[in-house]
């Protein structure tokens, strides 16, 4: 057993947040070097400025081709699938077997006398009939009586139900989307056979994933760790004893922090000297820089909160407002939208934190203006419209290319 215990100061955390999720710098050079890097990419629906999975991808590789992620899935044997990681995210086909015990957990549930699946019988055996007689099919594409939304407008149908439920157990697979609309295969239309029968030991996978959480959060507290998988500090209290006892990470005390935390062992020998972020760059809500509102708070002082879901008039930052980083601090929150009739990338509203001297506001409004060319050129936009909404909006406006 290895027992370490490591003290770093406020500043090294932060810096080290941002050197292991790749936002020190340009370090990752393709798609799949960032999402290696994650270990799975979050995605998420939400279009008014770009969907949320593509974002992360612009922080980290500036003005790449969208395509480039797109080309990566669908078809049969993929580079990337779709399962549920971090909420609903893409993550590399072969790492699929990684999560054989989350899958296995929900066939035990489906398993229940009680259960949607013993309910459905019938409906589940047709599905997956309709599939092995037609290939892969999204969900519109199901006749069936069973196949209309139920209550509300975004209410699922029992076959959409169904389709999202067999997915969790591995019954089928997300194989890759079109207009968004996702495509549903049964497993063996898509993936390989040297995927689908591997097997790896449930602890040792549990093992690997939550040695890549603490690698990705840097350095993280076990709820940090175990957030990065959806998983409870009760689920995930045994695996980080064995990646102590192993060596894999160590404890660490942190400047200013309650809680002890944990640095993954690949971090011990960081020059800190020697990492020197230089990104200005607009984040996802869904960054995993940001994704834990209560880790941005400690490590950054950034109070955010996504408020799409927050009526218009209790609204303080605006509908898409998004957390915009300059070199190692998280400095402002930008409100943006894709008007693609208009052609225009509009700044509905544009916020400093309050903690900013004038000097600072001044220095750090010319990289963000600068920054919002990238994004317009970025989103094949020709104009960038700033609204006089927030104490920010006049100092960017200013400082226009």
């Amino acid at each position: 057993m290895i027992t370490l215990t490591v003290d770093l100061s406020a500043k090294e955390a932060r810096l080290l947040a941002l050197y292991a999720c790749g936002l020190d710098s340009r370090q990752d050079k393709s798609v799949l070097d960032v999402i290696t890097r994650f270990g799975m990419l979050q995605i998420d629906s939400v279009n008014v400025f770009e969907r949320a999975h593509y974002m992360p991808l612009f922080s980290r590789l500036g003005s790449f081709d969208k395509d480039e992620l797109d080309s990566l899935t669908g078809g049969k044997n993929p580079t990337l699938i779709e399962y549920w990681a971090h909420q609903a995210s893409f993550i590399k086909a072969t790492d699929l077997p990684l999560f054989d015990w989350r899958i296995q957990w929900y066939r035990e549930r489906a398993s229940q006398k009680d259960s949607f699946e013993n309910q459905n019988k019938k409906l589940i055996t047709w599905i997956k009939a309709e599939l092995r007689a037609n290939g892969p099919m999204t969900s519109s594409q199901f006749e069936h009586e069973e196949n209309t939304r139920r209550g509300s407008w975004w209410g699922w149908s029992n076959v959409k139900r169904s389709l999202e439920r067999m997915i969790f157990q591995g019954e089928l697979i997300a194989a890759g989307r079109t207009n968004f609309s996702r495509i549903y295969a049964l497993p063996e239309q898509v993936l390989s056979s040297k995927i689908l029968n591997k097997s790896i030991p449930h602890e040792k996978a549990k093992q690997l994933l939550l040695s890549n959480a603490s690698r990705l959060m840097g350095v993280g507290t076990v709820r940090d760790i175990a957030n990065v998988y959806c998983q409870t500090t009760t689920e995930i209290k045994s695996t980080i004893r064995d990646l102590l006892e192993a060596g894999v990470i160590h404890e660490v005390n942190v400047a200013g922090w309650k809680e002890r935390a944990y640095i993954h062992n690949d971090f011990l020998d960081l020059n800190f000297k020697a990492v020197k972020p230089n990104l200005t760059t607009v984040l996802s809500p869904f960054d995993p820089l940001t994704w834990q509102r209560e880790r941005a708070l400690r490590i950054f002082d950034f109070d955010y909160r996504i408020e799409i879901y927050t009526p218009e008039p209790k609204r303080i930052y605006g509908y898409y407002s998004l957390p915009t980083l300059h070199k190692d601090k998280l400095v402002a929150r930008i409100d943006l939208k894709s008007d693609r009739q208009n052609k225009a990338l509009l700044v509905q509203s544009a916020w400093h934190e309050l903690q900013l001297t004038e000097t600072q506001v001044s220095q750090y409004s010319k990289p963000i203006a600068k920054h919002l060319e990238q994004v317009r050129k970025w989103q094949r936009l020709e104009s960038v419209e700033i609204k006089p909404k927030g104490n920010l909006a006049l100092e960017l406006a200013a400082n226009r290319i």
